[in-house]
């Protein structure tokens, strides 16, 4: 299932297991190291849900990721931490744990064509909505896809001024 979605010179797949070390070379050149997971992290993720995590290449390298999966809407799972199975799979709603867009691929739609995907295995999941926790200098980007502030605690591992945001969702 390969879809170039709508962003010209890209192909956004599925994510593999086999991705995951292009996934912490990117993850590496997007954040600061507190923010670095290990592979442990994305591979519980990934295999909990493997609909709502997607990679985007460009020119036939790795340029950007996406990592979502089910939860309950309550606190957010902590940053670092493998999932437990049982818990997230109760979920009403869809976590957009990460994505990450390399630099050289930034402005041109990518970041955009990710979030779709999610947006679409979320509905077709019939899940409620989308939370997310937004790092400071991201925030404007989520609030222009419509996310608004939504009252819930972020530990102390997402860093000073993290705030949890919330999309609703319609089928429409």
């Amino acid at each position: 299932m390969r879809s170039s979605g709508t962003v010209p010179g890209c192909v956004l797949r599925p994510l593999q297991p086999s991705d995951l070390p292009a996934v912490l070379r990117l993850q590496a050149r997007a954040y600061p190291p507190a923010y670095h997971e290990r592979v442990e992290v994305f591979a519980t993720r990934l295999a909990l849900a493997p609909g709502g995590c997607w990679i985007a290449e460009r020119g036939g390298e790795a340029a950007g990721y996406v990592i979502a999966h089910p939860w309950q809407d309550a606190q957010p799972p902590d940053l670092h931490a493998p999932l437990s199975m049982p818990s997230a799979l109760q979920g009403d709603i869809a976590f957009l744990h990460d994505m990450a867009v390399c630099p050289q691929a930034r402005g041109i739609g990518l970041a955009q064509g990710l979030f779709r995907k999610v947006r679409a295995w979320a509905i077709c999941q019939e899940l409620s909505a989308i939370v997310l926790v937004s790092l400071p200098d991201a925030r404007a980007f989520w609030q222009r896809l419509g996310f608004v502030d939504h009252a819930r605690t972020v530990s102390a591992g997402y860093g000073a001024g993290a705030c949890c945001m919330r999309l609703v969702l319609s089928a429409k």
